[in-house]
């Protein structure tokens, strides 16, 4: 007896997958920039969501495993966040200080 109770073991996404899934994320996150939605899980934003970008959603959804949907969803806000602060921070020509173990953003 194993840690999972189903026979069927599913496939890591090869290289091809990967791309695809990653080409359906930024065509739907291009989609919530033009509607100015930063947190696709904030419920004020669902109906907006469905009525301008839920083709979009759903070959994002299609095309990515379940958790890494849920993954990128949840990462927006902070990845969006995080470049408004870099980019002010540059504006104001604050000094960059490299954190050990953290790679600097690109």
């Amino acid at each position: 007896m194993g840690f999972f109770s189903s026979s069927e073991t599913k496939e890591a996404p090869n290289r091809s997958k990967r791309e695809q899934c990653w080409e359906s994320r930024d065509i739907y996150f291009a989609c919530l920039d033009k509607i100015q939605v930063s947190n696709p899980f904030q419920p004020d934003n669902v109906t907006k969501i469905n009525k301008n970008c839920s083709k979009e959603d759903q070959k994002f959804q299609k095309d990515c495993v379940a958790s890494w949907v849920k993954y990128f969803k949840e990462k927006r806000p902070f990845d969006l966040k995080k470049e408004r602060m870099l980019r002010e921070a540059k504006e104001q020509n604050a000094e960059v200080i490299p954190l050990p173990g953290v790679r600097p953003s690109t």
